[in-house]
């Protein structure tokens, strides 16, 4: 599908981008995404300062494989001086695309000034794109909300800022950080972010089929969709989304899912990812509660293997799409 949008010099073959999750956008998932016709995936969101100190798991976070077509890395922070140093590191390089995280929620992260604490500080948000364009020629984006504070929607003038520091494209929640990931998506402030920049941007925020994307479309004229929660578990959405037909099992999207995820991680770490995934493969699907208890109590990928092939009326099971 040519959808015409380029991120800088980077082209997407399809409007639909599936949003970095923490926890769940490992290069397993990312690369089902691609296969299923996501037209960017991103890395999760890797910590400026853990990366600049060395931090093998911020590392690993950062692994990509040669199935994905355009690579581009989330990172958050707060530091200016963090952050212009982790653009010289050599573990960013082989990435098309740097994104700057001014939305996370999380209390943790918020406490130490970083995400979605940023939109409390404009300028700070304009240093800090302003920083990653000055260190890099890698193309810069930004994902952000509407606003911290529901009284206090500040998208537009964060978005203007971060056009005017060089960023290529910007992804907009449409949500504050008060509201975390429950009630309306604000489609009006979506659109005047829209109206008042002139790069791409990507609308986010209870998308979860056709119809829901289309109001997003219709309501807010974002030029692409990111996807989040609705491609966990599903990252065959990304098919539908594009209107082509496809046909799945389960069975495929776990093992197409471990077996890149071992190529990259130890064992243990692919199990424990996994179980989050499983939980989401098999949301839906009729009495898997006992499944899903078993999988928790799961140490090694054998045992797994030995689940799926053991209950092969639910994991082969075809679907079309």
């Amino acid at each position: 599908m040519d959808t015409n949008i380029a991120i800088g010099k980077v082209k997407l073959k399809s409007k639909y981008i599936l949003a970095p999750m923490a926890g769940f956008s490992d290069i397993g998932f990312r690369t089902l995404a691609y296969k299923f016709g996501a037209g960017l995936c991103c890395t999760e969101m890797v910590s400026a300062k853990g990366l600049v100190y060395n931090s093998e798991n911020s590392k690993l976070l950062l692994s990509t494989d040669n199935d994905e077509p355009i690579k581009a890395a989330q990172i958050f922070g707060s530091e200016i001086p963090f952050i212009e140093k982790v653009l010289k590191k050599e573990e960013l390089k082989k990435f098309d695309i740097i994104d700057f995280n001014f939305g996370c929620p999380m209390k943790k992260i918020v406490s130490n000034g970083e995400g979605s604490a940023l939109l409390k500080n404009p300028m700070l948000c304009y240093d800090i794109i302003k920083c990653c364009t000055d260190n890099t020629n890698q193309e810069i984006t930004a994902k952000i909300r509407i606003g911290y504070f529901n009284d206090e929607k500040n998208a537009v003038e964060v978005s203007k800022l971060i056009e005017k520091a060089g960023a290529k494209a910007i992804t907009v929640h449409g949500r504050t950080r008060d509201q975390f990931y429950s009630g309306k998506v604000d489609f009006d402030m979506i659109r005047q972010v829209v109206e008042a920049v002139n790069i791409p941007v990507f609308g986010n925020g209870n998308v979860i089929d056709l119809e829901s994307a289309n109001e997003m479309f219709e309501k807010t004229g974002c030029k692409g969709i990111a996807i989040g929660r609705a491609a966990v578990g599903a990252p065959y959405i990304f098919s539908v989304l594009n209107g082509k037909k496809a046909t799945y099992n389960l069975a495929y999207l776990i093992k197409s899912h471990i077996s890149k995820m071992l190529e990259y991680f130890p064992e243990k770490v692919v199990v424990n990812y996994m179980k989050k995934h499983l939980a989401a493969y098999l949301f839906g699907i009729p009495n898997a509660k006992e499944i899903k208890a078993k999988i928790y109590a799961l140490n090694t990928i054998d045992d797994l293997m030995e689940l799926i092939e053991s209950r092969k009326e639910v994991f082969y099971r075809n679907f079309d799409i």
